[in-house]
């Protein structure tokens, strides 16, 4: 009898281990639900047009990415990502980044090209995403594309250009600090992806 309630604990710490493993590696959750309808009135985000938002759910956190944009029409183009954090007292932006062009509508997000992860198994997500930018307006030829990856709440790009048909990757200066298994894990990904297209 004694040997079957061994068995039985033992069987039992296993599927709590193997349950508790699981529930670590669905470290990000992607919700659509609440951005839907996303206005400025339920985030504070810095453009005047809101391109795209999802909600991003890590085992520490709740979260929503908002991509906005200047008015359609401006002299010139500018593109916000943003990241707002739930807090007790409501939502806190806990990153952001811009790029600027002086062409409007030369920056594209492509929301089809993303990649979240947990890497280094500390709860939080990190997330790569990419922007196209284009030489003078939508019509216009593929300049540019640019990743924006997200470790820490710290944004750090990477981007290849026409010049060299896309291949050559280049960094900006932080991008050596990060820690080696998150950018072997996102450099992975992004060389995967068809950036001229």
């Amino acid at each position: 009898m004694g040997s079957k309630k061994q068995t039985m604990k033992k069987l039992f710490l296993l599927a709590t281990l193997w349950i508790t493993n699981s529930f670590q590696a669905q470290v990000t959750t992607v919700v659509s639900a609440f951005t839907q309808n996303l206005t400025k009135n339920d985030l504070p985000f810095q453009g005047d047009r809101k391109m795209f938002a999802t909600g991003i759910n890590d085992t520490r956190t709740e979260n929503v990415l908002v991509v906005s944009k200047n008015k359609s029409g401006a002299a010139n183009d500018e593109l916000f990502i943003e990241k707002f954090t739930k807090t007790p007292d409501g939502y806190t932006k806990s990153f952001s980044t811009v790029f600027t062009h002086p062409v409007n509508k030369s920056l594209a997000f492509v929301n089809n090209r993303m990649m979240y992860s947990d890497a280094d198994k500390d709860g939080n997500a990190e997330m790569l995403l990419v922007v196209d930018e284009n030489e003078a307006g939508p019509e216009s030829p593929l300049q540019k594309v640019w990743g924006v990856l997200v470790y820490k709440n710290v944004v750090y790009k990477l981007w290849v250009t026409a010049e060299d048909n896309f291949t050559e990757t280049k960094y900006d200066a932080d991008f050596e600090t990060l820690p080696e298994k998150i950018k072997k894990d996102f450099l992975a990904f992004w060389e995967k992806l068809d950036k001229a297209n």
